[in-house]
């Protein structure tokens, strides 16, 4: 099995000299009979076969059971050529042992062996002539000899080995040698490796596959369905031994598919034949460095230690990891048992130790801890049912953020599954916990009711528990309380987190910075709550910019510092991926900001970043943020680009399901509500307006927004009445004068509404462009009434330049009544703002353009067609090629197409090249 049964059998049987003549057992020379029920795996003996006709060395190795022997002595019953066979034991280590059974083995092959060499061998390692004799007489062989030797891994006798290498090198294309061994022999494998001299069958090579484990298991008479072979095959991950046993004890079970389901009960052959063949054989320390390790999935030499006890268990991993191929290596000095071996191991700790299980998993859960593997940790802990310890390691990582949003830490959620409801806890970890799954499953309630109990025992907490377990409710508290739309709470929630998260270092922080972005942005909603859009740009900019100084430097490869390492070791999370994606987070919600701010571009770019490009892939199920699909549709909106803010408040949508947001979902309803009104659906736009505000007190900067839109809805349907009152509920703000000013006007009080304009002119330049447009556009509507045209030209002119800095052209669009006529009698001042103006009057009402007289015209290479023109305009939207199809109701295959024709018509590589030659063509 291993080195020490090797060892240990060499030392107690080795006898000094062979005397001539002992007896030669013919059995241990002959190849084994092939049996009846032997599966032909022609696959296998042509690896073999193709070894020993191009390289002097062919090694096949495996566990015990493995079908080594059985595989090699299908080859030998094809071979042509002639095969010496020596079977190997405990009893061989010896040269005055083994060397007679080579030779007779050669002899009884076929190989011309002189008769001097009959009987004999080396007397002591210094006496080479029967090797050279040997050697000689088989380099002359013709044809060449191979010689099997079975289980080589019985050899440890360094005389031995050192012979057969010498006899191997020397011997020439005459001899071939197969050895079989349950670990790779010691011979100098690396050397035959680099000279293309060796061929390796693992034990991965000779696992049957699905189809050979049915051939297997017929040969036996017994048939399992497909399902329980595949699941028979996966268990036993192909081991022969494991399927053969399970063959002939299917023969007695009435329930072939229970049986499989049951196939590693306690008294099963199956466990039987690895606790005689492999457990019970090695020494106790190696023994308990197995049953205590079995507890994980994979495991490491220092996780070894660490759940032992024993300094030496390191060693005793790598040893066995090279001796015994039930344990295997996996790579960056992870190990993994045999399916089969691991469960045998775990049912024997069960069995022998039961009162150690949960200790063993406790300790763990404490060693992944300080690994990083937040995930593995916590279920080590669960499988302890050691709910408490599952909690801390959470909430003292400062992982909290991963509960809450399952975007970021499914895995880990996933793991407190079997937490306990109902049950009372005397720490307020499991409560915390609880009460962030709670919240990421859309339970409010039960969220509630867990922070409160947790509430009533942070107090008794140590001082050094105390600061991780507050912050992580009070961050809790906050998502929850914005979810809900309580501002005051959420306010309150804040104002604890934030020096608390002052107090916790930086490297801590940089570990799980989602914690971070969930402070700092729940403080930036309740200023953007309370109409403080300046301090929560504030926020949010320099959280932003705090993540692209972290990802500069870790562009720069600054691996090596303290940092780095506590990071890339114990946290595991400096990845790209992950950096990237908390740059996205605030990127999403400034861009919300800015788009409230009426700062299109900049909003629009840095949602850019936070929504996955077209052919970006999106888990299934998942949706990017609600904030910067809401900003994309305000922007949209704004410009009006009506297709692509409904395509986008569709995903924003979907993303509220999944992560509801009250204030989000209001701005969602203020944008629907907007383009309502653009598309000239007023009394559908008072409807929205209604639903945003219902079922939740609205922040007052919230409903003043809710508030101007709906006067102008009202105004648009005839209600004068009520967008007058609308109007007022808006209270004094410039944009509410504004709209109160247009509420008179649209009632034909023109010297109401001036003298209530008169304010916001005077301030206009003071004020934000939105604000300033709206100003404007209804000064210059009550100086075109009035008659004073050349007046509302000047002011005409001046809101057309401020619309055209951010293409805003929702406002030209509400005011479209008056303004086509005007625009229309002006030529000039329309071509002056035609890319603003051109898709609001059409491409076939503005004047043709100017050209001066030696400037070439610019021409496509084919005119576009209408179908292609629509697409492009949704294209310029930002719509993705799904989005274009559900627009035009059309296959995604037929806008590729009108794609290739557009680029090929404006000789364009790629959508944003067409855009822009596009749009200097006036074509969109």
């Amino acid at each position: 099995m291993t080195a020490h049964v090797a060892n240990r059998a060499s030392a107690r049987t080795r006898r000094p000299m062979a005397l001539v003549g002992d007896p030669i057992l013919t059995s241990k020379i002959t190849a084994p009979d092939v049996p009846a029920w032997a599966v032909q795996r022609q696959r296998i003996t042509d690896l073999i076969a193709e070894g020993t006709r191009w390289c002097p060395l062919t090694v096949v190795t495996g566990p015990p059971g493995a079908g080594k022997t059985m595989a090699v002595a299908l080859w030998a019953a094809a071979e042509a050529g002639p095969v010496a066979w020596v079977g190997l034991d405990e009893f061989d280590n010896a040269p005055d042992v083994f060397w007679p059974y080579v030779v007779a083995a050669l002899h009884r092959s076929g190989v011309a062996v002189p008769k001097t060499l009959h009987g004999l061998s080396p007397e002591g390692d210094h006496d080479d002539g029967f090797l050279l004799r040997l050697t000689a007489a088989l380099a002359a062989q013709d044809p060449p000899v191979t010689l099997v030797l079975d289980d080589l891994h019985m050899l440890t006798d360094p005389a031995v080995l050192k012979a057969l290498d010498f006899m191997l090198r020397n011997a020439g294309p005459a001899l071939r040698l197969v050895v079989t061994s349950r670990m790779d022999p010691l011979l100098p494998l690396h050397r035959y490796r680099l000279a293309g001299q060796l061929t390796e069958v693992r034990a991965s090579d000779i696992a049957f596959s699905i189809a050979e484990a049915g051939q297997l298991l017929a040969q036996h008479g017994q048939t399992l369905t497909a399902d329980s072979l595949e699941n028979l095959t996966q268990r036993t991950e192909g081991w022969a031994a494991g399927l053969r046993l399970a063959a002939l004890s299917l023969a007695t079970h009435p329930d072939p598919g229970q049986f499989v389901k049951e196939l590693m009960a306690e008294g099963s052959p199956l466990i039987c034949y690895l606790v005689d063949e492999v457990l019970n054989i090695q020494p106790p320390q190696v023994r308990e460095v197995l049953l205590s390790t079995s507890i994980l999935q994979h495991v490491r030499a220092d996780a070894a230690v660490d759940l032992t006890g024993d300094e030496q268990a390191a060693g005793i991993l790598v040893s066995l990891a090279r001796t015994n191929s039930f344990v295997q290596p996996i790579g960056s000095g992870w190990y993994r048992y045999h399916t089969l071996f691991a469960e045998m191991l775990r049912l024997k700790l069960r069995h022998e130790h039961s009162d150690r299980v949960a200790l063993l998993h406790q300790r763990a859960a404490r060693w992944y801890q300080r690994k990083g593997m937040l995930a593995d940790a916590v279920e080590q802990a669960a499988r302890a049912g050691d709910w408490p310890l599952a909690a801390d390691t959470v909430i003292d990582e400062l992982a909290i953020g991963q509960l809450i949003d399952p975007r970021e830490g499914q895995r880990l959620a996933a793991k407190f599954a079997g937490l306990p409801s109902g049950q009372a806890w005397s720490q307020p970890g499991p409560y915390i916990v609880s009460a962030a799954v709670a919240l990421a499953a859309g339970r409010p309630g039960s969220c509630a009711v867990a922070l409160d109990a947790a509430d009533r025992l942070l107090d008794h907490l140590p001082a050094e528990q105390e600061a991780a377990a507050r912050l992580s409710a009070a961050v809790v508290r906050l998502i929850a309380s914005l979810r809900a739309g309580e501002l005051m709470s959420a306010a309150d929630a804040a104002d604890i987190a934030e020096p608390l998260l002052s107090r916790i270092p930086a490297w801590q922080l940089a570990r799980y910075p989602e914690l971070t972005r969930h402070v700092r942005c729940g403080r930036a909603a309740v200023e953007l709550w309370s109409g403080h859009l300046e301090e929560a740009a504030r926020i949010l900019e320099a959280g932003l910019s705090a993540e692209a100084a972290a990802d500069r430097q870790a562009e720069r490869g600054d691996r090596n510092s303290e940092r780095a390492d506590r990071n890339s070791e114990r946290a595991g999370r400096a990845d790209r991926d992950s950096e990237r994606a908390e740059r996205d987070g605030w990127a999403g919600q400034l861009a919300l900001v800015e788009a409230l701010r009426g700062r299109l571009s900049r909003a629009a770019e840095l949602a850019g970043q936070a929504v996955p490009a077209d052919d970006a892939h999106q888990p299934p199920g998942q949706h990017p943020d609600a904030a910067p699909l809401v900003a994309l549709a305000w922007v949209h909106v704004a410009r009006n680009e009506l297709p692509a803010a409904r395509a986008f408040l569709k995903q924003a949508d979907a993303a509220l399901g999944e992560s509801p947001d009250k204030l989000i979902g209001a701005v969602a309803y203020l944008v629907a509500a907007r383009g309502a009104l653009a598309e000239g659906r007023a009394t559908v736009a008072a409807q929205i307006i209604t639903r945003a505000r219902s079922g939740w007190l609205v922040p007052a900067w919230l409903d003043q927004q809710l508030s101007l839109v709906e006067s102008r809805a009202r105004a648009a349907a005839g209600d004068v009445r009520a967008a007058l009152a609308a109007a007022e509920r808006a209270g004094d703000s410039a944009a509410a004068v504004v709209t109160l000013a247009h509420a008179r006007a649209v009632t034909g009080d023109s010297d109401g509404a001036m003298r209530v304009l008169a304010p916001a002119l005077a301030a206009c330049h003071q004020l934000p462009d939105p604000v300033r447009l709206y100003a404007l556009l209804t000064d210059a509507r009550l100086r075109y009434a009035s008659g004073d045209s050349a007046r509302g030209r000047r002011t005409l002119a001046s809101a057309l330049r401020v619309a055209e800095r951010e293409q805003l052209r929702l406002p030209l669009v509400l005011e479209r009544d008056w303004l086509e006529p005007a625009l229309r009698r002006d030529p000039e001042l329309v071509d002056t703002h035609r890319r603003l103006l051109a898709p609001i009057l059409g491409r076939e009402q503005l004047p043709a353009p100017p050209r001066a007289r030696d400037q070439a015209p610019v021409l496509v290479v084919e005119p576009l067609t209408e179908r292609e023109l629509e697409v492009l305009t949704h294209v310029s939207g930002m719509l993705n090629t799904a989005e274009v199809a559900d627009e035009m109701y059309i296959s995604v295959n037929t806008v590729k197409t009108h794609l290739r024709n557009i680029y090929r018509k404006l000789s364009a590589d790629h959508r944003n090249e067409a855009v822009r030659r596009a749009r200097e063509l006036q074509l969109i």
